[in-house]
């Protein structure tokens, strides 16, 4: 079952960047994937995420970087509450 993530990153730039491939050297694509754009999961691969654009602005495909250094740029929905650590917290 594929999850559902949601951008939470990127507010400040209009949205976190997409690229073709997972490779970080690979090419750019010119839209970027929008603040609040909830996607669905192709594959993940370390902070490499493979999407299918659900809702929200961006290209129908991609792959993303699901975090910057500390920052989280996509969060996993977990119904309608993303994960965050704190959810997780019993």
């Amino acid at each position: 079952s594929s999850r559902t993530w949601k951008v939470v990153g990127g507010g400040d730039k209009g949205g976190v960047l997409v690229r073709q491939g997972k490779a970080l050297t690979s090419e750019q694509l010119p839209e970027r994937l929008g603040t609040g754009a909830v996607v669905k999961e192709l594959k993940l691969e370390g902070d490499r995420l493979h999407f299918e654009l659900d809702s929200g602005s961006g290209p129908s495909s991609g792959w993303v970087s699901t975090r910057l250094k500390d920052k989280e740029l996509l969060v996993v929905l977990d119904g309608e509450k993303p994960a965050g650590k704190d959810v997780l917290k019993k």
